[in-house]
């Protein structure tokens, strides 16, 4: 509510436009829907996404895997098929143990993410 008032706020000095004014709010509406549509997914439906981008040689790797799945990957391997080629600088047992503490806690919002400057590569796990 305090969002929309400051937008109105700024309508009524001038420094926006109505049509400004007007995208803000439907912007902060959308978002409202968005948060509230996101607490309301059970979380095992949620997505562990592991996204790896290399710029150096153009590599974009995605993976995403149901939060109830990936449960039941890590219980039975113990482990996730992962693009081990592009995270060799990882201790993966490690990284195993904190992916299954994040889901053991339902947490939400990135576990990993990390940008490697001297290779221009970025990685990023993450539950949404």
């Amino acid at each position: 509510m305090e969002e929309k008032m400051r937008i109105l706020k700024m309508l009524e000095e001038g420094t926006i436009t109505a049509e400004e004014a007007s995208d803000l709010i439907e912007a902060l509406q959308s978002t409202d829907t968005q948060t509230t549509l996101m607490a309301e997914k059970p979380y095992n439906k949620r997505m562990l996404r592991i996204l790896v981008d290399n710029e150096s040689n153009g590599d974009k790797v995605t993976v995403q895997f149901p939060v109830g799945a990936v449960k039941k990957i890590l219980k039975v391997t113990g482990k996730l098929p992962l693009p081990e080629e592009q995270m060799q600088d990882f201790d993966l047992a490690e990284l195993m143990e904190a992916i299954n503490e994040c889901l053991d806690e339902e947490l939400d919002g990135d576990i990993v993410n990390v940008t490697s400057s001297a290779e221009n590569t970025t990685i990023r796990i993450c539950i949404e």
